[in-house]
């Protein structure tokens, strides 16, 4: 009968939950050297325990094998829309497809979900930008300003000062929600006001939803919809450098180097465009960054106009390294409940942007247009000074209203962390060299020159 049915089914789910746990706890008794659970919440572990079946039995698209073509049908029928635009992007989705069904990890419930959307979305924003192209055309025709990109290794401060230099009223900087949906929707094209509550509540969701996953990302890396954020977001519309792929990439570095992304680069160029062309802002410096740019200033020289920017981070890589290293761990934690293997994080962490410096050194040397150089240290002790040396060096007006609201964010900020840090007697972000199986004298070894 359907009762008895519906008895044993309930019965079977509540054994593969008890079964989890069970595995879960025999990790814990045997686990080894540089092996550590994922920090992840007990919401998360519920949700992961709930979707089981659903994983077991694959249920659902989200459940089943990822391929190329399955997601592209996906995409094009929540859009109903079918250009993709120019090939490129295909064969940077192949592979990045290819590197998840070889990922070292088994993934979760919950991290084949959120793996699923990630690319689905990438795919979706495609398409609607290449249609909001076609539909206005003479987007493609909008003047921009050289921008200033500002990158370098993660963790040498970066988000900090991209905020800083976003705080210019004379600048436009890339908002969250505006990366991860960069064309309007069609239902509100003519109502800016509820086209851009739309867009960025989705986003504000989506980053509740991380943050009930993996809370500690918070003091990692800010997360916000309105914040300045990374052009890595929107780029992945062409090579999905995306969380659930981001470490499986550092592991082929060789393949990676092989890369031209100038392609990937003009479309973005495109982008943001469009973006400047919905909001008639064509009359502002956009100011960009992300670290992965380190690896292709090349890139950046080919596409963008004369003119263009370059603000380059400096931090102690005994430093910067194993902080690097605790994000990617946060980003693996997001898609497995397997121990993650940290040594091997802090390994390919350290290989992977030792050379994407000596990229961004070799890059930098043929740069034309202009460049700085700013250091850790000195941005965290001093940031208005670092911040007016930048615009002297550039040219740029430094105006008193820009101090204002430096000085505004600055204070406000500071307190910020203040309160973090003592939040519940812990520190901001914990991490070493050692967490990681790594020693400084490894890292000098592999970045003696820089």
């Amino acid at each position: 009968t359907m009762a008895s049915l519906v008895e044993w089914a309930s019965v079977a789910v509540v054994g593969l939950i008890a079964l989890q746990i069970l595995l879960s706890v025999v990790r814990n008794v045997t686990r080894r050297a540089y092996r550590v659970p994922p920090r992840i919440t007990f919401q998360a572990r519920l949700i992961n325990w709930a979707l089981w079946p659903k994983s077991l039995f694959q249920i659902g698209p989200q459940f089943r094998p990822l391929t190329f073509e399955g997601l592209k049908k996906f995409a094009s029928k929540k859009t109903k829309l079918t250009d993709f635009g120019d090939p490129w992007f295909e064969g940077a989705f192949k592979f990045a497809l290819e590197l998840v069904h070889q990922n070292g990890y088994q993934y979760s419930p919950l991290g084949k979900l959120i793996t699923f959307d990630s690319f689905e979305r990438r795919l979706e924003a495609r398409l609607r930008v290449k249609a909001e192209l076609k539909d206005f055309p003479q987007a493609k025709d909008t003047p921009l300003l050289p921008p200033v990109f500002v990158l370098g290794l993660p963790r040498t401060g970066t988000t900090f000062l991209h905020h800083l230099l976003s705080l210019d009223p004379t600048v436009r900087y890339p908002k969250t929600w505006e990366l991860f949906d960069p064309a309007r929707l069609p239902k509100y094209r003519d109502d800016p006001t509820r086209d851009a509550h739309k867009r960025r509540q989705f986003v504000q969701n989506g980053i509740k939803r991380i943050k009930g996953i993996v809370p500690h990302i918070e003091a990692i890396h800010e997360i916000g919809a309105d914040e300045p954020e990374e052009c890595l977001i929107a780029i992945g519309m062409d090579m999905p450098l995306i969380f659930c792929t981001m470490p499986a990439y550092m592991s082929r570095l060789q393949i990676l180097k092989e890369w031209d992304l100038t392609t990937a680069y003009a479309n973005h160029y495109e982008t943001l465009q469009l973006m400047a062309f919905q909001q008639s802002s064509q009359d502002k410096r956009w100011c960009l960054k992300c670290p992965m740019h380190l690896g292709f200033i090349r890139c950046i020289q080919k596409v963008f106009p004369q003119g263009t920017k370059i603000v380059w981070t400096h931090r102690d890589p005994c430093e910067s390294i194993p902080s690097l290293s605790s994000l990617f761990q946060t980003m693996l934690e997001m898609h497995t409940l397997e121990d993650i293997r940290v040594d091997e994080v802090g390994q390919t962490t350290l290989k992977f942007w030792s050379e994407m410096l000596k990229r961004a050194d070799e890059d930098i040397k043929s740069d034309k247009s202009g460049h700085s150089h700013v250091q850790y240290r000195q941005l965290i002790k001093d940031p208005i000074s670092v911040v007016k040396q930048l615009y002297q060096d550039f040219g740029w007006e430094f105006t008193r209203e820009y101090e204002q609201k430096l000085e505004e964010y600055i204070a406000e900020n500071k307190k910020k962390r203040e309160e973090k840090a003592f939040q519940k007697g812990k520190a901001l972000h914990k991490y070493s060299l050692e967490q990681y199986g790594l020693t400084k004298e490894a890292v000098h070894a592999e970045v003696s020159w820089y």
